[in-house]
């Protein structure tokens, strides 16, 4: 079946086209609304500037299939193939994608709020300047994915691969990072204010001009003991106005060279051989932290809170080595 034969078959009504083999069919810029393609196998096709919203591609097969500028809005892709697919500047805002297979895709410029891609495969998917405001991507695999500059406002990442991530200049106010793995990302200048990074793997992650105020590290629910795990971050010349929560926090190795720590809590904290020389940490709450080897020369505790503290081998703000 061609382009020119499914048209005539549409306009007279037909909406079932599952199961059909429409590989590198070619139908551009034209109303397919609700049309139903699941399990059929669109490989290698074009739909670009098409409407196909609330189209039905459940378990499609739409591998290297064009999909730029074409309207997605409530579709179901559930369980499609769309690796290599180029989806840049499409509609998805309200779509179904859950488990859907998105590697390697082109994605960028693509409006997917509110989706559901929940366990969603997007590795070394290109997601830059994309809107995923408020999406669902719990437990998906964004390994390696570029999504510097995206807006991921209250998105769920919750138990998400974002290893080795680009999350540069993003904006993640009030998302949901829950036992996240973050490893060695790039969140260079992000926003993540008010963001939840309870359990999280941010170990080797780049934070340098990163926004954390109000951000959560800790779980709240004391029976939980869940912490985030960020150790070896890139943290200088980051800056803050409310009071971050580090309690309980891995911060072992850590560079928070002339970071701005006024206010912060670091209540049972782990700050081995942690550089925070000329940090500022006036008013801060330091107790039952373990500073053993950390460097703190000419540091500013002014004001703040130590009780309880292991300085063993610590760098003292005057320079001088506790023993």
């Amino acid at each position: 079946m061609n382009g020119a034969e499914l048209l005539s078959l549409y306009q007279q009504g037909g909406r079932d086209f599952s199961r059909a083999n429409l590989s590198q069919i070619q139908i551009i810029q034209v109303d397919l609304e609700n049309i139903d393609f699941s399990r059929s196998e669109l490989d290698w096709s074009n739909f670009s500037g098409t409407n196909l919203s609330g189209a039905n591609f459940n378990r499609a097969n739409l591998t290297n299939a064009r999909l730029i500028k074409t309207n997605l809005a409530g579709a179901n892709l559930k369980s499609a193939d769309l690796t290599e697919a180029d989806l840049s500047w499409a509609n998805l805002e309200n779509a179904s994608l859950a488990r859907v297979d998105l590697s390697n895709a082109n994605l960028s410029q693509s409006f997917f709020r509110d989706a559901d891609l929940s366990d969603a495969d997007l590795s070394n998917t290109n997601l830059s300047r994309a809107n995923l405001a408020g999406a669902n991507l719990s437990r998906a695999n964004l390994s390696g994915a570029n999504l510097t500059g995206v807006d991921l406002t209250g998105a769920d990442f919750s138990r998400a691969d974002l290893s080795e991530a680009d999350l540069s200049k993003a904006d993640l106010t009030s998302a949901n990072f829950n036992k996240a793995d973050l490893s060695g990302s790039n969140l260079r200048q992000s926003n993540l204010q008010q963001a939840t990074l309870q359990g999280a793997n941010l170990r080797s992650a780049n934070l340098r001009s990163a926004v954390l105020a109000g951000a959560v590290l800790k779980d709240t629910d004391s029976s939980n003991s869940s912490i985030a795990t960020i150790s070896q971050l890139s943290l200088s010349n980051f800056d803050q106005k409310n009071r971050i929560d580090f309690c309980s926090a891995n911060l072992n190795g850590a560079n928070l060279k002339e970071v701005n720590l006024q206010n912060a809590t670091f209540r049972f904290a782990l700050l081995f051989k942690t550089n925070l020389e000329q940090a500022n940490m006036q008013n801060a709450s330091l107790i039952d932290v373990y500073l053993r080897g950390a460097n703190l020369r000419g540091a500013n505790l002014k004001s703040s809170i130590l009780s309880s503290i292991n300085w063993k081998g610590t760098i003292m703000p005057d320079g001088t080595i506790h023993p």
